[in-house]
């Protein structure tokens, strides 16, 4: 993989600090990063890819010494959701004041401490349900629902910005069908395939299918990627899942998840249903290893 990422780049990144970034170099012999004319360091995709991948394992108490001479799909590999670890009372009671800086700062926080991965498996995630639970029972008002949606996709944005490239695998596009305007689940999901080393193309939300067909011929992706939250109909998004399967290219994946489907939803052929965020990674990490599989054989 190519890719040309400064020191500074890939500790602000992968979250790892540059002196230790060096002293990994010097007493494991990893990651090598090759010179550029001002004798700076340059790593490679490939390199960040396992540098944030070797980050995400020393969070769950792994020894970054044993994991220097694996390969990045031996790494995926032992990557396990992290545990949540949300404090939702206090989340609910930042969001009940009606202090939008004080509910930034605690979500920031969160973020920097945890890093994007965790921050979506053990804040964000939960914390998007424990609102809904909470809004059911009437704790809390629409508009403070909307203060949190709107920091939030902020927060993961920028985040994000640091994490786009045009050579990742597989290549996802991402979006809703149309009537379905939820974007927050659209987001925890791009947030964790960009993580995990995948291209991702986001279109939005409320996308007609015609235009999803164009899309994903004009783009050549892998995969087609669709939220559906639970004021959709499943019996509605089966029809439409069907009718999309029909008209795109059969060697298009297409990925489908949200609370629109129970775990015992029957999809139409050709359509994976992937109920959780950790699924998705599980089925994410299958795909890039049967591709990093097929690319071995055809250069054999």
């Amino acid at each position: 993989m190519s890719g040309s990422h400064t020191i500074a780049d890939v500790s602000r990144i992968a979250g790892i600090p540059k002196d230790l970034l060096r002293q990994w170099e010097r007493r494991y012999g990893y990651p090598k990063p090759t010179r550029d004319r001002n004798g700076d360091r340059i790593y490679s995709n490939e390199e960040l890819d396992k540098l944030i991948a070797i980050r995400h394992l020393q969070e769950q108490g792994k020894q970054p010494g044993k994991l220097m001479a694996l390969d990045l799909t031996r790494l995926r590999s032992m990557l396990q959701p992290p545990k949540v670890a949300l404090d939702s009372e206090q989340m609910i009671a930042l969001l009940e004041s009606d202090d939008p800086l004080a509910l930034r700062t605690w979500l920031q926080s969160q973020l920097v401490t945890l890093g994007l991965r965790a921050f979506i498996h053990k804040v964000l995630a939960p914390a998007t349900r424990a609102l809904g639970d909470a809004w059911a029972s009437g704790r809390v008002q629409i508009h403070q629902e909307h203060l949190y949606t709107e920091l939030v996709k902020r927060l993961v944005r920028q985040a994000l910005a640091e994490l786009y490239r045009d050579d990742g695998n597989p290549k996802v596009m991402l979006t809703t069908m149309q009537g379905e305007a939820h974007s927050l689940g659209l987001l925890m999901v791009e947030a964790l395939l960009r993580s995990s080393g995948a291209e991702v193309i986001p279109f939005g939300t409320d996308m007609p299918i015609s235009d999803i067909i164009k899309a994903s011929h004009s783009h050549e992706v892998d995969v087609i990627g669709l939220s559906f939250s639970c004021h959709s109909r499943s019996d509605e998004a089966i029809a439409m899942l069907s009718g999309l399967r029909q008209q795109v290219d059969p060697k298009i994946r297409i990925w489908v998840g949200g609370a629109a489907f129970s775990a015992a939803a029957i999809m139409p052929e050709g359509v994976r249903l992937i109920a959780t965020l950790d699924e998705l990674e599980h089925v994410l990490r299958a795909s890039q290893q049967r591709e990093l599989r097929i690319d071995s054989s055809s250069g054999s």
